[in-house]
């Protein structure tokens, strides 16, 4: 009886047990971020980073990765894409592009998913971008990342926000 009367009050209350599941409205196109990025050795030096986590084992991830290659090989000014994938081995990536993977792709594998667990990735695919340092954008599941809209709002994110102060310590 008591489950019954909980059920209903909740009812009454709007709150629906399966609201959060059971979203129809689409995901925002970016959350804005505010803070430091997690460090990234050996990625490409940069005033902006498209940081997007991946696998090749993942269909969303292989939906978007047409977009993404075209975003790769011609970004916006500033901009360097580093695509971090959650493939256990460099053969599963290199059998999915039949060979290595586009150096514009920047890639590398997160095997014990340290950069991801930094990021505070949990799906994929998802996309951070990080411009002078700082986590600006969050990106959840697959874009169109070279239709003209989406890299009018990478440059438009860009361009927003401020570089390093002068004279600031590194």
């Amino acid at each position: 009886m008591r489950t019954r009367t909980a059920w209903s009050l909740l009812w009454l209350l709007g709150l629906s047990p399966l609201t959060g599941a059971c979203k129809r409205e689409p995901p925002p196109a970016y959350v804005r971020l505010q803070g430091t990025a997690p460090a990234l050795a050996e990625m490409p030096a940069s005033r902006a980073l498209l940081v997007v986590f991946w696998a090749s084992w993942c269909p969303p991830c292989v939906e978007e990765t047409p977009q993404l290659l075209a975003l790769a090989k011609a970004p916006p000014k500033g901009l360097q894409i580093a695509v971090i994938s959650h493939d256990e081995t460099p053969q599963a990536v290199e059998s999915f592009f039949q060979g290595p993977p586009p150096a514009s792709l920047h890639l590398r594998l997160d095997l014990d998913q340290r950069v991801g667990g930094a990021f505070g990735v949990d799906q994929l695919p998802v996309s951070f971008l990080i411009v002078d340092g700082r986590l600006v954008a969050r990106f959840s599941g697959p874009r169109g990342w070279d239709a003209r809209e989406m890299r009018r709002l990478l440059e438009k994110l860009i361009r927003e926000t401020p570089g390093p102060a002068s004279g600031a310590p590194d």
